[in-house]
């Protein structure tokens, strides 16, 4: 998957699961809140995958 697949995921996963949390604590559904906890992890890493990514090649000269 190339980086920018990788960063819309990452950031995709982070936006839903802030959401589901807002929702779940709204509404009381404490499982939705912690699945919005879980997806927001989720897209953390992903995004935390695409900096080791980037910081494991080597620099461009130009």
């Amino acid at each position: 998957m190339n980086r920018f697949k990788t960063m819309l995921r990452g950031r995709t996963n982070m936006l839903m699961g802030q959401l589901k949390q807002e929702i779940g604590y709204a509404t009381g559904l404490r499982r939705l809140e912690r699945q919005g906890i879980a997806q927001e992890m989720r897209g953390f890493s992903q995004t935390a995958r695409l900096h080791r990514m980037a910081a494991a090649e080597p620099a461009e000269q130009g």
